[in-house]
């Protein structure tokens, strides 16, 4: 969805097709509400805190890469 709006932005045609009712309802349901909490979390630390067991295996992915906006 993101490249496709991408696309449209820059004036390319561009259709989405969808089995659910509607666009994007699948991720709802995914990351058990975590789903792209990196865009609004830049300390790693704090953001990590909220992976529970999670955190030990996350922390070395997060600290090489970062968690910009």
């Amino acid at each position: 969805m993101m490249a496709a709006g991408r696309a449209a932005e820059r004036g390319k045609k561009v259709l989405l097709l969808e089995k659910n009712k509607n666009l994007g309802e699948k991720l709802k349901i995914t990351g058990g509400g975590r789903c792209n909490i990196t865009n609004a979390e830049e300390d790693e630390h704090i953001l990590l805190s909220h992976y529970g067991k999670g955190k030990p295996f996350l922390y070395s992915p997060f600290s090489n890469t970062g968690c910009r906006k």
